[in-house]
């Protein structure tokens, strides 16, 4: 059975007289558990991908199936929710609430749940991440990896049944990207978790199950590891 199924889904937009095809009639299903990389240059359409598969965003025409529900079904407040239940993100530039603490900020979706036990399991992840030594510092006063890594526990905070990642490596230098993948592919290993992957880099790529190259809008080829 798929956590996730894309059928048909095209993505247009209107620039002044012209149509801009920016997906086109893409299709493709990822199973429960299972880790998928979506790999293409700048401007092929792939972060767009991502955040229809999200519900970030609404498909022109075609569907989007997570879950089992139809996102294009749903208005935006039943998919904010549905992604609040299900659904964890890594961006490439953290995006963090720099106002808030490392705990506070892996805390915000376990408070959005009225999770009790929030300051704990905020601990928890971050010492699972390495970073217990930081949890009362401010994004301010952390490295990039560092951020990254408060960034990789969030998004677990609220143990989503899939995590979408954009680019999660690409703001790092060599060695803290490879602790980062590393992390991203053990939690997902750890706890089950379906792995969606945008990235340029095909190291990184290949070390998702499925690969998904895509260029213009459309896929040019499907690679099963």
């Amino acid at each position: 059975m798929s956590i996730l199924k894309v059928e048909n889904l095209t993505k247009t937009y209107q620039s002044g007289n012209r149509k801009l095809t920016i997906l086109d009639n893409v299709n493709f299903e990822v199973a429960y558990g299972d880790s998928l990389s979506i790999v293409g240059p700048s401007g092929s359409g792939k972060t767009t991908l991502l955040g229809l598969c999200a519900g970030l965003d609404v498909a022109t025409s075609g569907s989007v199936r997570l879950d089992g529900y139809s996102l294009e079904s749903l208005d935006e407040d039943s998919r904010a929710a549905l992604r609040n239940q299900y659904v964890g993100f890594i961006f490439q530039n953290f995006q963090l609430l720099q106002t808030l603490t490392a705990l506070e900020n892996v805390m915000v979706p376990l408070e959005l749940k009225n999770r009790k036990d929030a300051r704990k399991k905020a601990n928890e992840l971050l010492e699972k991440v390495g970073l217990q030594d930081r949890t009362t510092h401010y994004p301010s006063q952390l490295s990039g990896g560092e951020q990254q890594r408060v960034a990789i526990a969030r998004a677990f905070a609220n143990e989503p049944k899939i995590l979408f990642a954009d680019e999660p490596t690409g703001n790092l230098d060599t060695e803290t990207g490879e602790l980062v993948e590393n992390l991203i592919f053990n939690l997902n290993q750890d706890e089950g978790t379906t792995l969606i992957l945008v990235t340029h880099d095909l190291e990184l790529a290949s070390r998702t199950r499925h690969s998904i190259h895509i260029k213009g809008g459309k896929i040019q080829e499907v690679v099963s590891g």
